[in-house]
């Protein structure tokens, strides 16, 4: 039987959620709730909030209006300061590729 969208979205997510928790952060997951956040993770010195998708083959473009309505939030609620915003694509057979947004810039992270 094949997977569901929402199925391969929760698998992304849950690669997600175990990054964040092994780098020491409370994580919690927004399941299902068509937000621009999907992971939030917490530390005592930083927040993160993580918005994610997964893809099978990788065009920079696709995404421009996503991170355009994040920059959007951001601007809007002040977040500039307060909490760290990341794009993450899961890319099948590469892994992960992230960005940290702001409401100025996007720059790809390692």
């Amino acid at each position: 039987m094949a997977r569901t969208n929402y199925q391969r979205g929760y698998e992304i997510e849950r690669k997600i959620v175990h990054q964040l928790t092994d780098q020491g952060y409370l994580v919690l997951r927004s399941a299902g709730s068509h937000s621009k956040i999907d992971v939030l993770g917490i530390s005592k010195q930083r927040i993160v909030a993580v918005q994610s998708k997964r893809t099978k083959k990788f065009t920079p473009s696709v995404y421009k209006k996503e991170i355009q309505q994040i920059q959007e939030i951001l601007q809007e609620y002040e977040l500039g300061e307060k909490i760290d915003f990341e794009f993450w694509v899961w890319v099948d057979r590469e892994g992960f590729r992230k960005w940290k947004v702001t409401d100025e810039v996007v720059k790809e992270v390692a």
